[in-house]
């Protein structure tokens, strides 16, 4: 059973590697890995990044891989995806350990949720395309980003790569509710049989009343209806939502550590 999780879960990190090198400006191969880098969104950490291949790499090579390949671009931001599961649970493990030696670094893990729910009906949802729904793609982004600084200027870069997506991966948003203003909307992204629901999310004031779960079980069957016979998303590891996401009917079957340092 273990095996089996393993697969899917790096079946499902292939899928997006493989829309992250459409969407990127450039990919480097390097002898550790992948270099992601997008210097159009500099201030977008997960469109420039560092993803790790090589296995058994110390902390200090880590970081030295990072400094020279970000900050030799220029970005004081550091971002490091260790692309093995188990090495990212080591490499946790040891920053854990010593934590006082690492103070800037913070550890992330993005689990893999494969949908096992079943046969699903479309929820209180529409489809739109991206160029519907901009202003509320950029309301949505606006939360995430602070109000002052780069935050503005971060917002619209993000709002840049979600039209990158909308390429290799498609055009397809679902908005809640069904009638009237959207407030809360998500994607589906596709390619050679496996859907991913992503971008989930809903404005502050329209939580609580059913929306996040009307677009994702509708992109669940948009994805069903189209084929798809592997429909996953992911979510973070240590926040709520990955419970609310095992609920509708999606199991964890691995995850990703990132290694992040704020510039």
């Amino acid at each position: 059973m273990e095996g089996k999780a393993a697969s899917d879960r790096d079946r499902l990190l292939a899928f997006e590697l493989a829309l992250d090198e459409k969407v990127c400006d450039e990919v480097h191969q390097e002898s550790w890995g992948r270099l992601f880098l997008t210097p159009s969104t500099p201030l977008i950490w997960d469109a420039n990044w560092v993803g790790i291949e090589e296995v058994g790499l110390t902390i200090d090579q880590l970081v030295a891989i990072a400094d020279d390949a970000l900050g030799g671009e220029g970005f004081g931001h550091r971002t490091i995806c260790l692309l093995d599961e188990a090495d990212g649970h080591r490499v946790t493990a040891e920053i854990e350990a010593a934590a006082a030696r690492w103070p800037r670094w913070e550890v992330e893990r993005t689990r893999y949720m494969l949908w096992r729910g079943g046969e699903v009906e479309p929820g209180a949802a529409r489809e739109v395309r991206f160029a519907e729904i901009e202003g509320l793609r950029q309301a949505l982004n606006a939360e995430l980003m602070p109000t002052g600084g780069d935050g503005p200027a971060a917002a619209r870069q993000l709002l840049e790569i979600d039209r990158r997506y909308g390429g290799p991966g498609g055009d397809r948003w679902f908005v809640a509710p069904a009638d009237g203003d959207p407030q809360s909307a998500c994607r589906l992204l596709r390619a050679d049989g496996i859907a991913q629901v992503e971008d989930v999310a809903t404005l502050t004031p329209a939580r609580e009343r059913g929306f996040a779960k009307a677009i994702v079980t509708t992109a669940v069957a948009a994805a069903q209806t189209a084929g798809d016979e592997t429909i996953f998303l992911t979510a973070e590891a240590a926040d709520w939502p990955q419970l609310f996401y095992a609920r509708l009917g999606f199991e964890t079957v691995g995850d990703l550590t990132v290694l992040r340092r704020r510039p």
